[in-house]
């Protein structure tokens, strides 16, 4: 067991990696009738529509209905599994950002190697999420309907700047702990790193057009990773590893 089980436990407790998620299935047939589907196949793919509608349309103007029709099933279906449209945002957003919660928590109780490479690993797997197809429409259909339905946005709030910070939070502070890591401000630079990363999806999504030469996101984020270990590792640590190579 790696010294970080103590982090583990404060951070299960913010309800990051207990949190049920909704569990992905092999695709199913294209043959095979709607109603035939088993519930989480039905499940899927009532939040993969709801993400596209609430991106497309934003929470205020997107209905139930619509979500529905996208998905191929009832309105009442999509109620039956997730009731008020503010509790279907918030399950998509969750999807979208967490679903990984379990391989996360695997990672974090078994790795061996340094925290520099842990925070990497959490960090690059925290972008693919925000990489996923939609995922930066969603988030800016949450910011742009905060002003008339404040419950969008403090869902994408509560869910993308407070659950997920703490994961990062935790192996900064491990990282300190131990030695490794320069003495920090471990809440600061969680909350900082995880601005970034919504700052370069959000950003490229919304101004590349407008912008000529903008930085490819995955090489912007290759370079975010490469100044935080520049930043965060003791020189020492890093003098060893390189002679140890």
């Amino acid at each position: 067991m790696s010294c970080f089980a103590s982090h583990l436990a404060v951070i299960r407790s913010y309800d990051y990696l207990s949190r049920p998620m909704a569990t992905r299935t092999d695709a199913p047939s294209p043959d095979s009738p709607r109603w035939q589907r088993r519930p989480t196949e039905r499940r899927r793919e009532i939040l993969d529509a709801a993400a596209l509608v609430f991106g497309e349309r934003g929470f205020d103007s997107a209905t139930l209905a619509q979500v529905a029709e996208r998905a191929g099933v009832s309105a009442g279906t999509v109620q039956h599994y997730f009731g008020t449209k503010t509790s279907l945002f918030q399950e998509v957003v969750s999807d979208r950002f967490f679903s990984g919660a379990a391989e996360d928590e695997a990672l974090l109780i078994h790795h061996r190697g340094s925290y520099a490479e842990l925070l990497r690993a959490l960090l690059e797997r925290t972008w693919a999420r925000l990489r996923r197809p939609g995922t930066a429409d969603l988030m800016l259909a949450g910011m742009a309907s905060a002003g008339n339905c404040p419950e969008a946005g403090r869902v994408v709030s509560r869910e993308v700047s407070g659950r997920c910070p703490r994961v990062i939070q935790g192996v900064i502070e491990a990282g300190v702990q131990s030695g490794e890591f320069h003495p920090v401000n471990a809440e600061m630079m969680a909350r900082v790193l995880g601005a970034a990363m919504k700052g370069l999806v959000v950003g490229h999504r919304r101004m590349a057009q407008y912008c000529e030469g903008a930085p490819e996101p995955d090489g912007a984020m290759n370079e975010l990773l490469q100044l935080v270990e520049r930043g965060l590792v003791k020189a020492e640590r890093t003098d060893k590893e390189r002679q140890a190579t």
